[in-house]
């Protein structure tokens, strides 16, 4: 060790350490389930936003919770690239009660340390369902609207009337949502392609995450009307 360095700093140094191990170490509980395991009366969605009721902390009754997972839009991530995006979206999911999607192959295995970090502590308080291929998450959710969000739609998330139980699919940082999947989709009238608009031709595209935040949040005002 070099001897320049002063005995103050050698413990800010030990002290830095100690913050970088502990920060490498923690692992979260991550609580997920294959798609599989999903059963019809899961795809039961409730038409009218249940009654809210809220403890004397502000926060929502358990039971209100979960009913308004049944009623709120489900997030679909298609084949995601970056465990930090995808564990940040899964924070988002849920403080808004929204059921999570993923749909593999990913960008990374499911107990990532980056993943579980990124989602902190929250992971049980989100429902996350995995599933092997996009065509195994469809006959999981046969009865409900494809909502893409990618570049080149007609309309935006502010224009758009979204119904309950919307399937929120947005793709790979990487390459997107392929093309054939959304033209089948939107084919058979059960997708819809919506498109976030942005008024800096240098800027080619936003973060998944940020992506995520903008339209469920758009999806819940207009669900709360």
């Amino acid at each position: 060790m070099p001897h320049n360095i002063s005995k103050s700093q050698m413990k800010r140094n030990a002290k830095l350490q100690k913050f970088q191990d502990e920060k490498e170490e923690y692992t979260g509980k991550l609580v997920y389930k294959l798609g599989e395991s999903l059963s019809e009366s899961d795809n039961i969605v409730p038409l009218k936003c249940p009654e809210l009721s809220y403890e004397k902390s502000g926060y929502l009754e358990p039971l209100c919770r979960d009913e308004l997972i049944k009623y709120h839009p489900e997030v679909v991530l298609y084949c995601p690239q970056i465990p930090q995006n995808t564990g940040t979206i899964a924070r988002l999911c849920a403080a808004f009660s929204c059921t999570l999607h993923l749909i593999e192959p990913m960008g990374f295995h499911i107990t990532e340390k980056a993943l579980r970090r990124a989602g902190l502590d929250y992971w049980e308080h989100v429902n996350v369902y995995v599933h092997k291929s996009f065509t195994d998450f469809l006959k999981t959710r046969s009865k409900r609207r494809l909502i893409f969000i990618e570049t080149g739609g007609t309309e935006t998330p502010i224009d758009f009337a979204f119904q309950p139980g919307d399937l929120l699919v947005f793709g790979a940082e990487t390459f997107g949502i392929p093309k054939e999947i959304m033209e089948q989709a939107i084919e058979k009238k059960n997708g819809h392609k919506l498109t976030i608009p942005m008024f800096n031709r240098g800027v080619r595209s936003l973060n998944l995450a940020n992506t995520v935040s903008i339209v469920v949040y758009v999806a819940l005002a207009k669900l709360s009307h």
